[in-house]
């Protein structure tokens, strides 16, 4: 499949995996055997969730990769492959018959045709309805939706009968026809309507965002459906026997949050955990399980292509402590001041916008290049900056006197390591630096994490996710702090982006993304460090995984490792 448009035919995928599931042994009618212990699988995370759905977002800790345990979109994964097929959907939307098209006025339309059998987790009938209904709240900016990526490119959503959803895009969106949960979360009309409804009549977002629906009383489409909700100790998803796939073979899963990975890896030793997901364990704490695991049996680590890290300045000029961040010239002399290549041995150096294995990586190849790890280079372009070192080997401003005062912020305890390196680095060209943790209380909190001091040491998902930090509209309260967290919002790099997610061939798309990759290393508006390994691993008594090959990174638009949860097994 190419890494551009899609012209897919019509894949009936989730009948596919449930054609290949195994048929439950006869019983023998004479001797009736006793009823089945109910089987418990625990899932290990390193992250606390504070709310649940498309108001939430979470990235790290592996909650974003358990989506689909609970919650289900129009388009997933193939088993064997990351083949768009249809889920909610009947099949995915193509060009060959004509459920893809472009209007006379310019926008694009994809008819989603829906499954007749899917019902909601409390036994209503999951609609066209719902999708119109989806679109109208997912894209209100007075809500904080984190996950809006489709419906800010979506005109409007037409419930053409129960079973037909027709998707007018402003103009050609090269996902149109990959609508998984990351690009447009599905939601209940009949539990959310009312209260959407009370909100636009007061315009008080609370009626919406305060209701339990998105803790305790969430209900979605998935196999499984929350029957406990506890943001210190995980939740409980009890199966859910009208799922449309069948009901599904584990009966309990128990999400547990861990305060750190080397408790999750301890309890994981212990056997007291089945699962964990990406990116709960990480680095040499997963390669320690790998071989242990591979020593005694005890299970199978795998390992993905994981997430760019990068640091993002802080580009609202009123909220950046220190103005010359904005200068490129700094930016230019930060960069190089940073050794890539001598981070970690876990890690690969990034050269590139995109990642070596992805489709376009051939468009970017080594764009970063251009800034090798050199500190005098580094100090030479501070001190054009206006930035000399005084007599301690402190960087002082030659207008003002004050000193070169940064902030390095982080909400992944797992990249502490991470953050000293970097402050390490810049110590030694003379800047003063504070590294500085979010504390978990105010890891969802969207104005507290787009209002960090400095800069953000984070990370974007695998292939082209990496350029939603590149697109605005910038974080604000005015959309409730759900923009772009860093503020960037260039109109040029806009321009760019706008031609990247226009684009519906493959030629064209790899022209645009090579453009992009230029604006990039022209002017930095982040700093690309290093593509890292996504684990994830199972213990030898669980059946699950097995479809990894078709799985994709949490921030891709469909197919979560969780797809399938519904064929996981004991024994």
């Amino acid at each position: 499949m190419g890494h551009g448009w899609v012209v897919a035919r019509a894949i009936a995928g989730a009948f596919v995996v449930a054609a290949c599931a195994p048929s439950p042994a006869p019983q023998s009618a004479a001797s009736p055997s006793a009823p089945a212990k109910p089987k418990t699988l625990t899932v290990g995370v390193t992250t606390q969730l504070q709310s649940m759905g498309a108001i939430a977002g979470q990235s790290v800790g592996g909650w974003t990769t358990l989506t689909e345990l609970h919650s289900a979109g129009l388009i997933t994964s193939d088993v064997d492959s990351p083949r768009p097929t249809g889920r909610l959907a009947q099949n995915v939307p193509s060009l060959d018959d004509g459920t893809i098209s472009m209007l006379p006025d310019g926008r694009m339309r994809a008819i989603y045709r829906l499954r007749h059998d899917v019902t909601w987790q409390d036994g209503a009938p999951f609609t066209a309805q719902d999708l119109a209904f989806s679109q109208t709240l997912l894209a209100d900016k007075g809500l904080p939706i984190t996950l809006r990526d489709g419906a800010q490119r979506i005109d409007r959503v037409q419930a053409i009968d129960d079973f037909t959803a027709a998707f007018d895009f402003r103009q050609p969106y090269y996902l149109a026809n990959q609508l998984g949960l990351r690009t447009f979360w599905p939601q209940p009309y009949h539990l959310l309507g009312d209260a959407y409804e009370r909100y636009r009549a007061t315009g008080n977002a609370d009626e919406v965002v305060n209701r339990p629906y998105w803790t305790s009383d969430y209900v979605h489409l998935g196999a499984f459906q929350v029957s406990a909700f506890d943001p210190g100790e995980g939740i409980t998803l009890q199966a859910y026997g009208g799922f449309f796939l069948g009901k599904p073979k584990i009966d309990t899963i128990s999400v547990r949050v861990f305060r750190d990975e080397a408790t999750l890896l301890a309890s994981l030793f212990a056997g007291a955990v089945d699962l964990f997901p990406d990116p709960a364990l990480q680095g040499q704490l997963a390669s320690d399980l790998r071989q242990r695991w591979a020593a005694d049996g005890g299970g199978t680590v795998f390992s993905r292509a994981g997430p760019t890290y990068f640091l993002s300045p802080q580009w609202r000029p009123g909220v950046q402590r220190e103005p010359a961040n904005l200068d490129v010239r700094v930016r230019q002399a930060l960069y190089q001041a940073i050794d890539r290549e001598g981070l970690s041995e876990l890690v690969e150096p990034a050269w590139s916008l995109i990642p070596p294995g992805d489709p376009l990586y051939e468009a970017t190849q080594d764009g970063l290049r251009r800034y090798p790890y050199d500190p005098a280079r580094s100090r030479a372009l501070l001190q054009e900056a206006g930035w000399t070192a005084g007599p301690d080997g402190a960087l002082v401003n030659g207008s003002d006197g004050r000193r070169f005062h940064n902030t390095l912020s982080t909400v992944d305890s797992g990249r502490l390591w991470e953050v000293a390196a970097y402050a390490d680095f810049w110590r030694r060209t003379g800047l003063e630096v504070d590294e500085v943790q979010t504390p978990a209380a105010q890891a969802r909190d969207l104005e507290f994490r787009a209002n960090y001091p400095s800069w953000e040491v984070t990370s974007a998902g695998e292939g082209d996710a990496i350029l939603h930090r590149l697109e605005g509209p910038a974080a604000s309260a005015e959309n409730r702090w759900s923009g772009n967290r860093g503020g960037y919002a260039e109109p040029a790099t806009q321009q760019l982006l706008a031609r990247y997610y226009g684009s519906l061939t493959d030629r064209d798309q790899a022209q645009a993304m090579h453009d992009l990759s230029e604006r990039v290393a022209t002017e930095l508006p982040i700093l690309i460090t290093y593509y890292d390994t996504h684990y994830l691993g199972v213990r030898s008594a669980v059946r699950a995984l097995g479809d990894i090959a078709g799985g994709q990174d949490a921030s891709r638009p469909y197919g979560t490792y969780s797809r399938n949860a519904y064929l996981w097994d004991l024994g």
